[in-house]
């Protein structure tokens, strides 16, 4: 639970490593994945299994790094840590570099936080990396989105954000790495928020959903073989029900409480006991939920939390959703320019949806999960 599915317990996901795979020998990608779909779990079996298939893996997460600068800093580090094949640039190039990178590179950053961020110097040594790479190099991205997020939070403006974006767009045109972006906050949404799409256009997006319901039965049935918990036809529906949106770490928080629930009364496993399970679970497990609170406080429009939370609080007490009309009428309450007020509208919807809280059908937007919907009526509401 909440740990990078290793090894046998990577399960599933052949179709999407394959397409992946495939994409890499042309293109750079972005991967569209909601969280908690398994994101981060595909990256690092995609590290795992990059040498094997001759590529040398690099994998880098920046969710706390604070600017430009410090993505530089540590993606330099980076390179000097990674995986490679004998003889491959990247190890030729560990040698080259100064034993200590910290110091090295801390001298530049001092110097160059002096100057209002004028980072060419560092951008220019990491180029010089970059230009002797070889095409069967995979630099694995993740939560580039959150960086972006706090560079805007510096420079509201969105300059500085499109001058970063253009850079690294700039690096996949001139050089041979492969590049593969991805995030709990899509990178794509938080590119059309600031009207940069321009700068990730070039970017193959793979998408990454939930289980179909023949996956998510087998992923069931293997857990419970595992733990000799047996799991009916009836017991495995009810999960369906409660779960609604059949990714691996919501079938698995429902399992191991059902789980718990039956060996402690000794029976078992049955749908009344699904159902005790997820009372169980709204109780004990708020800490599995919280950061989809949390999550909306790092919006980059400061008053955009707000309207998500009316409109999620709204949604909520509705299985089968609300017309996106009934949203609007509430909002008119808080935002009395019209043109305002539909932009604000489109702006939400647009995140709620990219970040899978909810999932629009024509005019009606519902929950995606019934997990995440039953935590926010019954905690958040």
């Amino acid at each position: 639970m909440g740990r990078l599915a290793q090894g046998s317990a990577f399960f599933d996901r052949e179709d999407v490593m394959r397409s992946v795979w495939d994409l890499l020998e042309t293109s750079n990608l972005i991967l569209l994945a909601p969280r908690r779909v398994g994101k981060s779990s595909l990256l690092n079996r995609l590290k795992e299994d990059g040498l094997d298939r001759g590529y040398n893996t690099l994998y880098l997460s920046v969710p706390d790094a604070e600017d430009e600068l410090d993505f530089m800093k540590r993606l330099i580090r980076a390179l000097s840590e990674a995986d490679s094949a004998p003889g491959s640039w990247l190890a030729s190039l560990k040698n080259k570099l100064p034993h200590d990178l910290e110091l090295t590179f801390k001298l530049s950053l001092v110097e160059l936080k002096a100057k209002n961020f004028d980072w060419r110097k560092p951008a220019e040594e990491l180029e010089t990396i970059l230009r002797s790479a070889e095409a069967r190099t995979i630099l694995l991205i993740d939560e580039l989105p959150l960086l972006i997020g706090s560079i805007v939070k510096q420079d509201a403006s969105g300059s500085r954000a499109e001058r970063f974006l253009l850079w690294l767009k700039r690096l996949r045109e001139q050089f041979e790495p492969r590049w593969f972006f991805a995030g709990s906050i899509g990178l794509d949404s938080v590119a059309r928020k600031l009207n940069l799409s321009g700068t990730i256009h070039d970017l193959q997006p793979i998408e990454l959903g939930a289980f179909t319901e023949e996956k998510a039965r087998g992923y069931l049935i293997g857990r419970g073989e595992y733990h000799a918990c047996r799991l009916d036809e009836e017991t495995i529906t009810a999960i369906f029900s409660a779960v609604e949106w059949l990714i691996p770490f919501h079938l698995n928080l429902v399992f191991e409480e059902l789980r718990a629930v039956a060996g402690e009364k000794k029976r078992a496993a049955s749908p009344a006991l699904v159902e005790e399970a997820l009372q169980r679970l709204m109780r004990n497990g708020r800490t599995h939920f919280d950061h989809w609170d949390e999550r909306l406080e790092k919006i980059m429009d400061a008053r955009m939390p707000r309207y998500c939370e009316l409109m999620l609080g709204i949604t909520s007490g509705q299985k089968d959703g609300v017309k996106v009309e009934t949203l609007e009428l509430r909002l008119r309450r808080e935002i009395a320019d019209n043109r305002e007020r539909a932009a604000v509208l489109r702006q939400a919807l647009d995140l709620l949806i990219s970040d899978a809280y909810l999932v629009r059908s024509l005019d009606v937007v519902r929950f995606r999960s019934a997990l995440v919907r039953r935590y926010w009526q019954e905690v958040q509401g």
